[in-house]
């Protein structure tokens, strides 16, 4: 799989057999947490040490395809290690070059910069980054707020401060959206966006779906800013590109509970994925993906030793959702999963 040549633009057979079997390896190995998550939830907002009611595991390094369960079964992280192969990566590393200089930048000397974005981080020498660092926010649906990766102690009180949810606020195309650097990555890359929506309608169905609704909706509350539509290829409404970035520790609080985010490794680095209340440590090479419930468990990407780092963060508005009056989805759960594989 490493050597074949793929094509560039499209999904090979030999790919599609790959992400079957990373899919199966990983609901077939699966970790339960002793936690029901809807209870886990609803302590968020009023328990500052939440290990005294739900322990949190230890389960230390991981470095095979895997899912997350709480107590019942539902599923909070699917961890799917180098469903990717090598060479594809290298086509989707390349998408990525003409975006270098629309990065925006983390100011060294900016403290709420570096905790939103977090620092700069490059193994190799200053000037030969192939791929630039910073971050570039993307999304054809938004209220203009950012999706904020501000410490998750800090936003439980900023939160409580602002409505994010006001129905009569317009929504709009993101400002990069304008570039057409970016609209022409977007095209480039929707090839992948498109199958990675695919993988996400088999181990996450009923938020892909409200996914796809929400993104069919949007043409009948999107302001344009650009000089034209664009077709957006995800069922995720947000989407940033981070590049040679430290992630710092952090919740998604512009989601809901069971719209679980997606981050997609890309690059040439050789990082890892921590989930704090897990006590997980994830081998993060490039071309694997995760789903996890990002507005309760608090990941980070820290410094990391060779090559260079590209993610692809995708996240749902919830607000944004409810703007569209789109209800949540519930948590899917293993069992579902095994009895359609079991049919199929």
């Amino acid at each position: 799989m490493a050597e074949e040549l793929l094509p560039p633009a499209s999904i090979s057979s030999s790919e599609l057999k790959l992400t079957a079997l990373v899919i199966s390896h990983a609901i077939l190995n699966p970790y339960v947490t002793e936690w029901d998550i809807d209870r886990f939830a609803d302590s968020m907002r009023n328990v500052t040490d939440k290990t005294k009611y739900f322990p949190y595991p230890q389960w230390g390094y991981i470095s095979d395809p895997a899912t997350f369960l709480d107590v019942h079964g539902r599923v909070l992280v699917w961890y799917l290690l180098g469903i990717m192969p090598p060479a594809r990566v290298e086509c989707l590393n390349e998408i990525h070059v003409p975006l270098k200089d629309s990065l925006v930048k983390c100011s060294k000397a900016g403290g709420q910069s570096q905790r939103r974005f977090g620092h700069r981080h490059v193994p190799e020498e200053d000037g030969n980054e192939k791929f630039g660092h910073g971050r570039l926010m993307n999304s054809p649906a938004t209220f203009q707020q950012a999706h904020n990766v501000i410490p998750h102690v800090l936003w439980e009180h900023f939160w409580r401060l602002i409505d994010p949810q006001r129905l009569e606020d317009k929504v709009y195309e993101s400002s990069p959206l304008k570039k057409q650097v970016v609209r022409q990555w977007l095209k480039d890359i929707s090839y992948a966006e498109e199958f990675w929506n695919t993988i996400a309608d088999i181990v996450l169905p009923d938020l892909a779906q409200v996914g796809r609704d929400a993104i069919s909706a949007k043409a009948d509350w999107v302001i344009t800013q650009s000089p034209c539509p664009i077709r957006w290829p995800s069922i995720y409404l947000g989407m940033d590109v981070i590049v040679n970035q430290e992630a710092p520790p952090h919740l998604d609080q512009a989601s809901a509970p069971s719209l679980l985010n997606l981050v997609v490794s890309l690059g040439t680095h050789d990082a890892q994925f921590h989930i704090s209340e897990l006590g997980t440590i994830f081998h993060y090479q490039p071309g694997t993906m995760i789903f996890l419930a990002g507005k309760l468990l608090t990941y980070s990407v820290p410094k990391w030793e060779k090559g260079e780092r590209i993610a692809l963060a995708h996240y749902m508005k919830d607000p944004v959702h409810n703007r569209f009056g789109l209800a949540r989805p519930a948590f899917t759960q293993q069992k579902h999963l095994l009895g359609k594989f079991l049919q199929t």
